[in-house]
């Protein structure tokens, strides 16, 4: 086998571990993620979280505050959750493993001098955002 094609096979390897491990995780945030942990072992990012149901905002308010000390900001009903904090894996896997996350994409923000730059991604997934489903029923309940 030549180099290249070696080269390929553990590019597909590592690109099924990384569906596999982090199935919810964008990958290229987990590539660029893994680029900066080379120099940086916590680069610093915004997280953008599209959950797929509206959450009790205070309680996941709450939650995120206690466990990772940042405070979320909340968009779109409360469905896509933002936060500027130093990165790791381990935190990717930690919000990947909630059934209620439909997908985090994130914004390398700078060396830990940039504060959050705010939301950046929108919705991509084809479901109604919750401020879509809470204008149109806010309509229903008036007439």
């Amino acid at each position: 086998m030549s180099s290249t094609e070696e080269l390929e096979k553990k590019f597909l390897e590592f690109d099924s571990l990384m569906k596999t491990c982090l199935p919810k995780v964008d990958t290229s945030l987990i590539l660029d993620i893994l680029h900066r942990m080379a120099e940086d072992k916590n680069p610093m990012y915004t997280l953008e979280i599209f959950l797929d149901k509206k959450p009790d905002i205070e309680e996941l308010r709450n939650r995120i505050s206690n466990d990772l000390e940042v405070m979320p900001a909340f968009y779109d009903g409360g469905t896509h959750v933002v936060i500027a904090h130093r990165i790791d894996l381990k935190m990717l896997e930690y919000f990947s493993s909630d059934e209620n996350v439909h997908r985090i994409r994130g914004t390398f923000t700078g060396h830990g001098q940039g504060a959050s730059i705010g939301p950046v991604f929108e919705r991509d997934d084809p479901e109604e955002t919750w401020a879509d489903y809470d204008k149109v029923h806010s309509q229903t309940l008036a007439t």
